[in-house]
């Protein structure tokens, strides 16, 4: 799947195939030699050609198996963190205290020089900078517990069929220069469709809708449904037709057909930290967002913990229970720690998580899980 088929004439490059490798065989970042970051790290770091996470971390994180935190910080223009692309300015973890603490740019202006004014007219003063320009101020600014472009995609456990009243994209809006029975199975980023809008909205300019589809269905669980992009409305309905929209943001495959809602962020928009707890609600890992390259890592996981034991932003384990003994071992065997993740998206059906760490390589349906951590 290419997300970023608008950009097919840049040259891309990929995080090196050794990254894939140990992580798929879950080496524990303890057998990487940690070597300090740069003490002059820079705020950002503009991407060239040959470029990869992998390396990136490696030079200013100390160790290439932080690249993770570097794609975090930039999941607004990384789409997929196998593919960054020249002339993309990427943010570096630490900025923040870095930006805190940089000397200034330029000297003082001369008006700032100590001097003995005339007896007939005080010295001049220097104009205040604005308080957006100053690094000390944005250098206070709490970092959000939930990144939105984490939330966004993460799939989420609905009743049978998804919400009601749920709108669709009707097909794509520009005329195919070659004939064809069917107008574009797929829609492509920046494509416009024609889009009926969700019982209720009129479907304003600028509104933004979350495209999705539905994903497996489970008996005991509920329909899973599938973030596959943001479509911005750019000419609302009026006169009985359909209104007009750009896909924005593409996340999987978007085709006609596939649902519409308003997009809704304000589960993630927090700050607080999730303070550890113990003797946590348990459950288990029901389905699971697969990729042939990062099986597990920064994929998402849904369990069967619904939003009266979970919250967005608390973090959940996932690990082997303890073994007891059995014919022919007198030991009973203890758990073992698989990893880590974070709650995103909570339903009264169950809950979404995308994994943050993994020190063992296998992640399956029927994993077990245990709420390790809550917001306030």
């Amino acid at each position: 799947m290419t997300l970023r088929s608008d950009r097919s004439q840049s040259r891309v490059t990929r995080i090196g195939a050794a990254v894939f490798l140990s992580l798929a065989v879950g080496a524990p970042s303890a057998l990487v030699a940690q070597q300090p970051a740069p003490a002059n790290r820079p705020a950002s770091h503009t991407v060239k050609k040959g470029d990869t996470l992998w390396d990136l971390a490696k030079s200013y994180l100390g160790d290439s198996f932080l690249w993770p935190e570097i794609y975090r910080l930039n999941t607004d223009q990384i789409e997929d963190p196998h593919w960054i692309y020249p002339g993309e300015v990427l943010n570096l973890p630490g900025q923040k205290v870095m930006a805190a603490a940089a000397p200034p740019t330029e000297p003082p202006p001369a008006v700032l020089t100590p001097v003995i004014p005339a007896p007939t007219r005080a010295p001049a003063l220097a104009p205040a900078a604005p308080a957006e320009a100053s690094p000390i101020l944005s250098a206070t600014l709490p970092a959000p517990t939930i990144r939105t472009g984490e939330y966004i995609p993460a799939p989420w456990v609905e009743q049978a069929g998804g919400p009601r009243g749920s709108g669709y994209i009707i097909q794509a809006h520009d005329i195919p220069g070659v004939a064809a029975s069917d107008r574009s199975l797929q829609v492509q980023l920046f494509d416009r469709v024609f889009v009926s809008p969700p019982v209720g909205s009129v479907a304003a300019e600028r509104e933004l809708y979350l495209a999705y589809r539905n994903g497996p269905f489970m008996e005991d669980l509920g329909q899973i449904l599938i973030p596959t992009g943001i479509v911005e409305v750019t000419r609302s309905a009026r006169n009985g037709e359909a209104a007009v929209g750009r896909v924005f943001k593409v996340y999987d495959e978007v085709q006609p057909g596939q649902h519409l809602i308003p997009l809704d962020t304000s589960a993630a928009i927090v700050s607080a930290k999730p303070a550890p707890v113990s003797a946590g609600k348990t459950g288990h890992v029901r389905w699971i967002s697969t990729s042939p390259i990062v099986p597990t890592l920064l994929k998402y996981v849904v369990l069967d913990i619904s939003k009266r034991d979970v919250s967005p932003g608390d973090q959940v384990d996932l690990f082997q229970p303890r073994q007891n003994a059995v014919d022919g071992r007198d030991l009973a065997l203890p758990e073992v720690w698989i990893g880590r993740a974070q709650v995103m998206r909570v339903t009264p059906y169950g809950a979404s998580a995308i994994i943050l760490k993994q020190e063992q390589p296998k992640i399956e349906q029927g994993t077990a899980v245990r709420v390790t951590a809550k917001m306030p």
